[in-house]
This record gives C-alpha cells, structure tokens and sequence, in this order.
C-alpha cells in the first residue's frame, strides 16, 4: 500500500486513448488465453478501459474511484492489476502533474490467436500455466493449422519475383542475407560466434536474427545465464548442423528445473518472488555430506534426469523420447526434480534398466499423493516398497513349495498302480480264499512302504 500511495490516489484522474481497432478474436484470446497469465483481475481492468474508450469521447477523462467503482476493486488491486497489464504488453501508462494528476492510459491492441501462440514468450509460459494437454485443445480452437497434403509443392511466386521498382536496370547480386541484415541481439555475439567456430559449426546457420530473438525470449523465461547458454546451444545443434528449437528449449527446461525444483516457470510479481527467495534462503542450510546415504542424495540433488541418464547409457547419451516422457511426467504430478532422480534410479535398478510409462507414471502418482518432496523422502519410500516387495516374493515362493510338498505327498501315500495290484489281489482272494483281517492287510502295506522308502536311499 505505501508504494502504491507514492504512484496512485483514487482522485487522480485518468484518460484512456485506445491505440487501434482490436482484432476479432480480441475478447476470446482475452480469455482465454491471456486470463491464465495474468488473472481475471487484471483482464477485467483492461476489458473495462477497453469499453470506456469505445463509449467515450477523446476529450473525456474521469478518476480512478469510478473505475474501482464499476469494478468493484480496491486502489491496491487496480494498481497491481496496471503493473500486470504494463508488463505484458497491453498497456502504456503516462503521467501528467499538475493542480490535478492525470494518467493517460494507452490500451494496446492484444494479439490475434495466431500471434499469440507464435510468440515463444507467451506460449511457452502458457503452456506451464495451463497444462499441455488444454494447450494443445486451445491452440486447435482458436489457431487452427491449416492442412496440406505432404505430395503438394508450394510453387507461390515471391514479391521480388513479380515486382521491381526500377525499370530496365541490371539488378545487382544478392547478398547474403545474414550480412545484408545488421545482426541485433543482447547476446554475447561474438563469444557465441567463436564456440560455435570452435564446435565446426557454420554459425550464420544458426545465429540468424530470427533465432536470436527466439533464444532471447527462451533463456530469459528458464533463467539460463550466459554460460549455460553454450551447453543448451550445442545441444540444439541437429546433424544437418541446424537449430532445433524444441532440442533447445528442452535443455533449457531441464536447467531450470535444475537450479528451481519442479514447479514450471510463471508469471510471478516481484514482490512475491523476494519474499519466496528470503524464505528459502532461511530454510536451505548448507552442509558438508557426512554419510554415504549424504552423498548420494547431494547427487540426486545436483543432477537432471538427462544426466541422470546419460550416466546409465554406455553411448553417454539420452534418448530424447524417454527425457521428454520423464519431463511430462514431472510436470504433470508436480514432483521436484530431486524426487524424479529418485524414481528413475529406482525403476532402471528393478526393472532391468527398461523405462515403462505406465510403471513410473503410476509410482509418481503414489508419490504425489503422499506428498514427496524431498530426495531422501523418495529414497525411504524406494527402500519400503521394495522390502514390500520382497518380502511378497518370499510369501509367494513359501506358499509354491508347500503346494508342491503337498502334491508329492498325496502322490507317494496312494499310488495308482499299487491300488490296482491290491484290486486284483483282493479279488483273487474273494474267489479263492477266505478275506484276511484288516491288521495283516496293514502290515502289509507297511512293509510295502518301508521297502519303497530303503529303496529310493
């Protein structure tokens, strides 16, 4: 509140100038796509300067205690709603002194669906917010790819083929277009020039003002310093020597989740992320490991499962498919990346170094449920299951050989052709002599038994 009081009070008043028509799409991507970025606060706020400039005339100004009043907002939510709207681009704010303060509110036109999800900023991070699966829902309703047959060929002529603005002038030679075009970046350009050399990579393949601009949109959103840009770049770097945004984006993915846990990059204000950095610091102490459990969990603590791995692969090298499983599976249960580290050693160990989806997606469910957060957390949980485990094998195995001493037994008591050889004999006597009393029949089958057992020693 005493920030805000030093930039706004309800009676200053305020303009609002709408800077052009919106697209047609506007309150849909509004919406829906937008909304989860920045909250249904901030998107009222601009709906609601969005309708003022529509019924207002340009000379017509009002203060900002009608605007929470038809909103229904304190001072404080309307300004960190402003903040909201001014950072991600839909909004310019200018201030005028005088006897009177007045702001005058500049609304940008929000982007159409299309330019929305081409944007890396705001597709990416709305990929965190909402999910992959709504993602890709939202993308096929309101940004529809259109479809072509793959045995067509695109034979469109271009500007420069059917136009020219000089009349019967020899054209000069193309230049190459990395050259003609000044190269506009933050990034170390040089250093990256030079690593690139280094590696025999062409580097105007790769640092193309479209690609720059990509990564410098990427590293900002996954928090990838400059150092660890070189390892996500030659890892973009496909075997036709070009870069792959999604190999590039992965890499970055698993450095973030390296050095932040599991919980996906957002869009967060300042201040809620310093006071999130204070507590953490006051809770992380550190300590030397002392056991070798210790060591083991500093491990799992410093490791991506890309690395984790690489380091089960003989080749040294990850296969993309099961990274990407594991990095969804993450994402979709919330588990941090220390944890996953944990479930992965665990399942390559009991499953003969195989990764099932199925198998680690149901343990990662479990875990999630139970609230695992930790690595020795996960380890205590790996090392109680598998006594579970074993401790059913021991039961299973126990219970087969009763069941087969049972079988043997029955068998050796009442033979088949023992019982025949009496049959016979029995009937023989009925015909020929009179029936012996049951105390020799037992004494018989007894020497019967005795012999049999000496025999088999």
């Amino acid at each position: 509140m005493q920030e805000r009081m030093k930039h706004l009070l309800p009676n200053d008043q305020l303009k609002i100038i709408k800077q052009t028509t919106f697209f047609e799409d506007a309150d849909s991507v509004l919406t829906l796509l937008y909304q989860p970025l920045i909250g249904m606060e901030s998107v009222s706020v601009f709906q609601a300067l969005w309708r003022e400039a529509d019924s207002s005339s340009s000379q017509s100004q009002s203060s900002h205690h009608y605007l929470m009043s038809i909103l229904d907002i304190t001072l404080d939510d309307l300004y960190e709603a402003r903040k909201k709207l001014e950072g991600i681009g839909l909004l310019k704010t200018f201030k005028e002194e005088g006897s009177v303060r007045t702001f005058y509110y500049l609304i940008r036109r929000p982007a159409s669906a299309y330019q929305f999800f081409e944007n890396p900023t705001l597709s990416v991070l709305l990929e965190h917010h909402v999910g992959k699966d709504v993602y890709q829902q939202l993308q096929k309703k309101l940004a529809p790819k259109p479809t072509v047959s793959s045995s067509v060929e695109e034979v469109t002529f271009h500007f420069d083929d059917v136009f020219t603005t000089v009349a019967h002038k020899k054209q000069p030679p193309k230049k190459d277009s990395d050259e003609s075009v000044a190269i506009k970046t933050d990034l170390p350009l040089e250093w990256l020039y030079k690593m690139l050399t280094q590696q025999k990579v062409e580097p105007k393949n790769i640092l193309t003002n479209h690609n720059l601009n990509y990564m410098e949109k990427i590293i900002k959103i996954y928090d990838v310093d400059y150092l660890e840009l070189e390892k996500a770049l030659l890892w973009a770097v496909n075997e036709d020597a070009e870069f792959d945004r999604q190999e590039f984006i992965d890499m970055c993915k698993d450095i973030y989740y390296k050095k932040h846990g599991s919980v996906p990059p957002r869009l967060n204000t300042k201040g809620q992320v310093q006071e999130s950095e204070e507590q953490r610091n006051e809770s992380n102490v550190e300590h030397q490991p002392e056991s070798k459990e210790d060591r083991i969990i500093q491990h799992f603590n410093g490791i991506t499962h890309r690395e984790l791995l690489e380091d089960h692969s003989n080749s040294g090298v990850a296969s993309m498919k099961e990274v990407e499983m594991i990095t969804d599976l993450m994402e979709e249960h919330g588990l941090s990346q220390p944890v996953m580290n944990v479930l992965v050693h665990y399942v390559l160990r009991k499953n003969g170094n195989k990764l099932n989806r199925n198998y680690i997606d149901t343990i990662a469910a479990h875990w999630s449920r139970e609230g695992v957060t930790t690595a020795k957390t996960a380890m205590d949980m790996a090392k109680r299951e598998h006594k579970m485990y074993q401790t059913w094998q021991q039961k299973k195995q126990q219970k087969q050989q009763k069941q087969s001493k049972a079988s043997g037994k029955s068998k050796e008591v009442l033979p088949k052709w023992f019982k025949e050889q009496k049959q016979q004999q029995s009937e023989q006597q009925t015909e020929q002599e009179p029936p012996e009393n049951s105390e020799a029949k037992n004494e018989e089958l007894t020497a019967f038994f005795k012999s049999f057992s000496q025999s088999k020693q």
